[in-house]
């Protein structure tokens, strides 16, 4: 283990069970000695995956979404762009993924998971989620409406209003 790696596993351990996040990076090589890892008993706070596209964001949710169902944890994720609907599939063996995998040093079968999906209103293919106005709040109103920057603003006060 290179004292890299040793550092990063040890800043990472945890008791219990956890989510395996990845392998850290150290002048631009993945080293397999240094696990980052999460604990599970920490995945009901809330929390922050940012990044420029591409830098494997996506992947993140649905590596932490994978383990916590395969943990027999329920997890609710809301995309708008029905991003993670990939992990219902079984994915594929390639030269590319097991090449990372070889990378990492992790064992890993393709496999899917049980999703339900869900459609606000009834649109689209999915369970039909019922909400009234009000409990939709201004901000998620604006998104399925694909409002504007003058309409949100317009809702917002709205709202407002209506609560005061």
């Amino acid at each position: 283990m290179t004292e890299f790696g040793h550092r990063i596993s040890a800043a990472c351990a945890s008791k219990g069970k956890t989510l395996d996040l990845g392998r850290g990076v150290v002048a631009g090589a993945t080293d397999p000695s240094a696990v980052v890892q999460l604990s599970a008993a920490m995945c009901n706070r809330h929390g922050l995956i940012a990044g420029a596209t591409g830098t494997g964001k996506t992947k993140t949710l649905q590596l932490m979404a994978e383990q916590l169902s395969a943990m027999g944890v329920s997890v609710f994720g809301a995309v708008m762009k029905g991003d993670l609907s990939g992990i219902a599939e079984a994915g594929e063996h390639s030269e590319r993924v097991d090449g990372r995998v070889g990378e990492l040093g992790v064992a890993w079968e393709p496999a899917g998971r049980a999703v339900q999906f869900l459609a606000l209103g009834g649109q689209g293919a999915g369970v039909p989620v019922r909400a009234t106005i009000s409990s939709f709040g201004p901000t998620l109103l604006a998104k399925v409406m694909d409002a504007n920057e003058t309409q949100s603003s317009s809702l917002s006060l709205v709202f407002r209003y209506a609560d005061d």
